[in-house]
């Protein structure tokens, strides 16, 4: 289909910019725009940053008592996270967390973002980001990406599992291959506070990108054709588990905010209460199942 963006973000993020001998250097970030707190259940996403300019993102940040937003970029050592794969020039850098947020903020209408912006180069941020978040009132946590080599994540997953208040829910990845034998992290770290998610199609069918695993992968979605905004505000449409994330991620944060004394482990129960066996493979390829439709599912299906 025209139009379509097939997320290869997944590998590729850390197999680049992180391996990349020279970091160029970042532009000046445009201001962020005013404005107050949004209210409602706060989730965090950890990318390249999101176009706070954009009005759907500006509106749904959150803020402290002075306006400032909550999240961070660990590249510039600032609060203007602005969306571009770090160790990237600016004219053909990637640019992925706006898409990705859009999609949580359009499925989570209630819900405030707080996004951090990873460093190039060092692994050693991600568990930083990690505790960072943990202080903050975010206990959803975006994590649609990820790498290859197990020793580059020890940190985040040592990180994560020192936070077991914090909920991840992770992208399996677009590699078309089974990470039970071929692993992935952090998706393969299997941690208890995590949600680990495929993409398939409308009809439950895993496309030939996606990554499965009846141990590793949790759950899939419909990740493919998925509408969103990109970073220069055009709605486009975008296929890969790094957009079954966010629909994931709205979905635990509808559950939290209409069960505010539940803790991390019922939330995950809750998700996983709604996967059943997908109609499009004859094989599971999830350890338990597929969610036909996150947007009306749990609270706001009921």
């Amino acid at each position: 289909m025209a139009g379509i963006v097939r997320n290869y973000f997944f590998g590729f993020m850390l197999a680049s910019a992180l391996a990349s001998a020279v970091a160029f250097a970042m532009p000046g970030e445009p201001d962020m725009p005013p404005g107050m707190d949004p209210g409602g259940v706060a989730v965090a996403i950890i990318d390249s940053g999101v176009n706070y300019t954009l009005k759907v993102v500006a509106s749904r940040l959150a803020r402290d008592g002075k306006g400032e937003i909550l999240g961070y970029d660990f590249q510039d050592n600032d609060r203007l996270p602005f969306d571009l794969v770090p160790g990237q020039k600016p004219e053909n850098g990637r640019r992925h967390g706006t898409k990705v947020a859009c999609i949580f903020l359009r499925e989570a209408p209630e819900a405030r973002l707080v996004p951090y912006r990873y460093r190039a180069r060092s692994f050693g941020t991600f568990a930083r980001i990690v505790e960072t978040i943990a202080e903050g009132p975010a206990r959803i946590v975006i994590m649609a990406l990820g790498g290859y080599r197990r020793e580059d994540w020890i940190q985040f997953g040592m990180a994560a599992k020192a936070n077991p208040n914090l909920l991840f829910i992770i992208s399996a990845g677009n590699d078309g291959r089974n990470i039970d034998q071929n692993p992935v992290y952090p998706s393969s770290y299997r941690l208890e506070n995590a949600l680990v998610v495929t993409s398939t199609d409308d009809f439950g069918r895993l496309p030939a990108a996606s990554n499965w695993g009846t141990k590793t992968v949790d759950i899939s979605t419909p990740g493919e054709d998925i509408e969103t905004v990109d970073h220069t505000g055009s709605k486009i449409f975008v296929s890969g588990s790094s957009f079954a994330v966010p629909r994931i991620a709205a979905l635990a944060a509808r559950f939290q905010a209409a069960n505010p004394d539940w803790k991390t482990q019922d939330i995950k129960k809750a998700i996983l209460a709604l996967a059943a066996p997908s109609p499009g493979d004859r094989t599971p390829r999830t350890a338990y199942g597929w969610i036909a439709n996150p947007a009306i599912s749990g609270p706001r299906g009921e």
